[in-house]
């Protein structure tokens, strides 16, 4: 993938931008990340990274899975454990051992040499955060908080997590009826983050960011009427080194070979309107409620006013010596032979 030295979303994708260990995915239910998320695992791979592939949800695809150097964690409610009621609790919680979960993983990174400085970089990946969040969200902070410590010992290895931003009404620690609330999860993730890609439908362009257009292309972005998975926006908020939000736009695209590619959006100037001169007189063209112009009368009478600095400046100036002055006839000057 040819990467451009000024769209950060493009190294990120690529391994090319470091500092970067957490990376999170969002999405909505109308536009799923899972695709995107699936590529850029696909780029790690090509990249001669190992993955360790956590599975909460589905398997990822099985190009991916039957990799050699794909070392999987799954924790998928079994038929039988679904069939028998003991995945899920009585409000409808997944049943997961977030501490398990949590030594199992470092026990695949240290089977990996994900511990080690010199090792060769790995790749994290989370298929949905959404099934840990409902459990705990302070166990699932310091999951990501752990395993991205252990990951940021070297430079190229990296957790991918995914999950959505507009889930409501599922339940979370807090007791019974808690709400799902989703700006506070939202916050509390983009705050242990180092790198936040939302992505978007391609149609919420117009509503979304209105003002931007398409990367060049003749026709502006259309709906697509449906969910595409392989096409759509990405905005990416990214941390930098030196403390500051880097913000960027970018349609991404999953090409023949399913890996992704990110051409920026560039928003175009609107060209600025050289104002007309009014004519002489024309009180439509000013738009002034009374008239500037002055009559022959006023230019006589504003002429003959006379201003008093220059009248004062026609008159003598008169001083009278007060007892204390010290009167020289002499010239103060004269040593100096002027």
């Amino acid at each position: 993938m040819s990467v451009a030295a000024g769209l950060s979303i493009k190294r990120i994708a690529a391994h090319q931008q470091h500092a970067v260990p957490l990376v999170l995915l969002s999405e909505t239910a109308r536009q799923s990340a899972l695709p995107l998320l699936e590529a850029m695992v696909r780029e790690s791979l090509s990249h001669g990274l190992r993955v360790v592939a956590v599975c909460l949800e589905q398997v990822y695809s099985a190009d991916i899975m039957r990799q050699p150097e794909v070392a999987p964690v799954d924790r998928r409610p079994l038929p039988a454990q679904i069939a028998a009621g003991s995945a899920f609790s009585l409000d409808g919680t997944r049943r997961i051992d977030i501490g398990q979960l949590r030594a199992d993983i470092c026990a695949k990174l240290e089977q990996t040499g994900a511990a080690s400085t010199d090792s060769g970089g790995v790749l994290v990946v989370i298929d949905d955060l959404e099934p840990l969040l409902s459990v705990s969200r302070t166990a699932t902070l310091a999951l990501l908080r752990a395993i991205r410590s252990t990951v940021s010992r070297t430079q190229s290895s990296r957790v991918l997590a995914r999950y959505p931003r507009d889930t409501t009404d599922q339940r979370a620690s807090g007791g019974p009826g808690a709400s799902f609330n989703t700006p506070l999860v939202s916050a509390m993730l983009c705050s242990i983050a180092d790198a936040v890609i939302d992505v978007h439908h391609m149609d919420a362009l117009d509503t979304w960011m209105p003002g931007w257009y398409s990367d060049g292309r003749a026709q502006p972005f259309v709906s697509l009427g449906d969910n595409d998975g392989r096409r759509g926006l990405v905005r990416l908020e990214h941390k930098r080194p030196s403390g500051k939000m880097g913000y960027e736009v970018a349609v991404f695209e999953i090409d023949e070979r399913l890996r992704p590619t990110f051409t920026p959006i560039k928003a175009a100037a609107p060209a600025a309107a050289t104002p007309e001169a009014p004519a002489a007189g024309d009180m439509g063209a000013t738009q002034v409620p009374f008239n500037l112009e002055l009559t022959e009368k006023q230019r006589q009478d504003r002429a003959g006013v006379e201003l008093p600095y220059l009248e004062a400046q026609a008159g003598e100036i008169y001083y009278q010596l007060d007892n204390e002055d010290d009167w020289d006839d002499e010239d103060p000057d004269d040593d100096l032979e002027i």
